[in-house]
This record gives C-alpha cells, structure tokens and sequence, in this order.
C-alpha cells in the first residue's frame, strides 16, 4: 500500500501532509506499511466483532438507527502520522507493537436519534451494559451557545470541536477499544459535510470556513426546532386526554359547576380546569405562531 514512491506521494498529497509534518513523525514508510498490512490482515476480524455490539445496541428503544465500521486504512495511517508527535512528547511513540491498544477508534459504531432527548434513554442503556468496560469518561461535544441541560451533572462536556456528538469508548471482549458516537439526525448530515469539506485536512480558507460555521449552526436550530415541536405536540396532547378540547367546553363546565354549588372543592375544580384551558390557549398560540413561520416564503 505505501511501499513505492509513487504510493507515498499520491498518499502525502490525498492528506495534505508535507514533508515536514512526515518527518515530525519520526516515523518511516517501511513502519507505516507494515501497520497498515497488519491492519488490513485483521480487517475481518474487526468486521465481526463490531457487528456484534452493534447487534446489542440496535435492541436500545431510544435508537433510531445505526451504522458501524472498520477504520478505513489509509486514515489509520493518516492518523497515526498526525498524532505520533504527541506520544513522542510523552515518550510513547506509536509503532506496530502498540497501535492497536493507542488508537481508540480502530472500530465505531455511530448511534443516530430522532430527537435530542432520546439520548438520555441510549445513555443509561449504555451505561446498564458496558459502564464496567468503559475505557473513558464520555463526553459531549458541543457548540458554545448550545443548551447543555440535558448532559449536565451525567458526563463531561466539551466545546473544542466545530461539530455535535457524544462519545464513549468501551474495551470489547477482545481487549480492543470500540468508539460509539451517539448524535441526532440533523448531527449525523452535518458531521458527514464537515468531514469531507474540512476534517482533517485543515481547511483554511476563511470564507468558506464561515459559511460553514453558518451551516453548523443552522443545523443546531433545526435540532432545536426539532425537540421543541416534539415537545409541543407531547404537551398538546396530555391537554387533549385530560378532557380540555376547546374555550367553549371550559366555561360551559364552570357555568354548569357553579350552578350546583358553592364549596371549596368544586371551587379547586373549577380552578382546575381554568388552568387547564390557559395551557390550551398557550400551546394554541404557539401553534399558529409556527404555522406562520413555516409558511413565510
């Protein structure tokens, strides 16, 4: 794979790695070569095993679907080279020996949610099966502004990345770390355009790099619309099966409860329902509130 010239230099150029961000690796061709040979010789081994947890995770009822991998060699060895002066500072360079226990996302498998809060019940049946094999404390990923309510006093939270996602490493049953993401619908879109116009290869025109921290946060208010309609809509109909279906039928139920009598507790009922007509109106007026905006043209 990266064993002639001509392969290293069509690899250097797919990456953008210069020849002085190759030599800062401190790392060779022939080393380079020999993992990713390695790597390749154990790729379907790695295909089993991912596929098994994912097959356990598929069984969570807050996920709506799911996809898992193999890393894909060349961005192993694109990885390998871009971090290797950091473990030389620590004096742990990466290396055939090690890689495999180094590198934390040799197999993922990224859980999508329809809606922001079903993480909560993906987390605690994450949590239920594998908090024993955790490699790591998870964490979130978030944009500065975000509301980080939800993740608050459950996991680390994070602001260092230009994208949305929450992050947990287990050690599977054969001792090799397994990445699983966990992101929304609209996360999981924006993510895949970020990767292929940005990640990792340092886009740097500022222009484009704008419009694209524009595009991030679109997507976070579509998140947001997102979890807010699914709220309304909860809320709506919680109104409904308490009995509450229009104004008219609140104040014939007062007119009909005062005609009976006068006492503290048909006073509370009447109290009762008042609210319950208030939170109607309420929820009534957001609705047509949204139906113009999703109108407006």
């Amino acid at each position: 794979m990266l064993s002639t010239e001509k392969e290293q230099a069509d690899f250097c150029t797919e990456f953008n790695i210069s020849g002085e961000k190759f030599r800062n690796s401190r790392l060779t061709w022939e080393e380079l070569d020999q993992i990713a040979a390695d790597f390749e010789r154990k790729r379907n081994e790695h295909q089993n095993t991912v596929k098994q947890y994912a097959e356990v995770l598929q069984k969570c009822l807050g996920v709506h679907s799911l996809s898992y991998r193999v890393k894909d060699t060349k961005h192993l060895i694109e990885k390998i080279i871009r971090k290797n002066p950091k473990y030389l500072e620590a004096g742990n360079a990466l290396s055939l020996n090690n890689y495999e226990q180094e590198i934390t996302d040799l197999m993922g498998i990224r859980i999508l949610l329809l809606f922001k809060e079903d993480w909560l019940e993906v987390h605690n049946y994450l949590m239920d099966e594998y908090k024993t094999v955790l490699l790591e404390k998870p964490f979130a990923y978030v944009r500065e502004g975000d509301d980080t309510r939800l993740y608050e006093n459950k996991i680390e939270i994070r602001k260092e990345k230009p994208y949305r996602s929450v992050h947990y490493v287990i050690q599977s049953d054969k001792g090799l770390a397994i990445e699983i993401q966990v992101r929304t619908l609209y996360e999981e879109a924006w993510s895949e355009i970020d990767h292929k116009l940005r990640y990792p290869y340092n886009l740097t025109n500022e222009m484009l790099a704008n419009y694209i921290n524009i595009m991030n946060r679109l997507t976070g208010v579509g998140d947001e619309m997102g979890t807010f309609i699914h709220s309304y809509i909860k809320n709506f109909q919680e109104s409904l099966y308490a009995g509450v279906t229009d104004d008219n039928e609140v104040y014939h139920f007062i007119l009909h409860e005062i005609e009976k009598c006068d006492n503290v507790e048909v006073k509370q009922a009447i109290v009762d329902k008042i609210k319950q007509a208030d939170n109607y109106r309420e929820m009534k007026k957001m609705a047509d509130l949204l139906e113009d905006i999703l109108q407006y043209k």
